[in-house]
């Protein structure tokens, strides 16, 4: 059995702050690690530090950029349990995407649907938390009996079945406390 983990964090950006007002979420993006020191998170984001364009795959961590610049972002992280197939099948599913990187695009109108309720986007297009639930449902390594074309939160992550809480603080007590998970 292997461990991955999601990450969900709220940040002071201003995306993050849009993001916010419409669904009042505790935390407003989300990332996939598959180590339990961070390095290696992915997700949908802003490409560059300073700009909100634009935004598609991206590796992060929590030394660097948004997640580096920020120690009182607030943050959980959720563990599963997975198989080493379903976790390998997940390493496979990010090297393509990080691959063919240029054919995969930040969901806007999936976000814009996803404040008002309505799934709204193209294939190979996804915002942060529709992407962790895509890699998630696809792998196997979750099974929560709803459809995957549903509209999908950061928060409604902590919902999974197979996620268990393991911490929860501000983005440098994880830097502290990351060898001890």
């Amino acid at each position: 059995m292997k461990k991955i983990y999601i990450l969900l964090t709220k940040s002071n950006t201003i995306c993050s702050r849009i993001i916010y007002q419409f669904t009042k979420g505790k935390y407003t993006h989300a990332s996939l690690a598959l180590d339990a020191e961070f390095e290696e998170l992915y997700s949908f984001a802003r490409r560059y530090r300073y700009s909100m364009l634009p935004a598609g795959f991206v590796r992060e961590n929590i030394y660097s950029g948004i997640m580096g610049d920020s120690d009182d972002m607030r943050c959980a992280v959720y563990e599963l349990s997975v198989t080493n197939l379903t976790y390998y099948r997940i390493k496979m599913m990010i090297a393509t995407m990080e691959r063919n990187s240029r054919e995969y695009r930040y969901n806007i109108r999936g976000l814009l649907g996803c404040i008002f309720g309505k799934k709204l986007g193209k294939e190979n297009n996804f915002y942060c938390s529709e992407f962790v639930y895509y890699i998630l449902t696809e792998s196997g390594a979750v099974r929560d009996g709803k459809d995957i074309a549903r509209i999908v939160k950061p928060m409604d992550l902590r919902d999974l079945p197979q996620a268990k809480e393991i911490f929860r603080g501000d983005i440098s007590m994880l830097r502290s406390h990351r060898l001890a998970v």
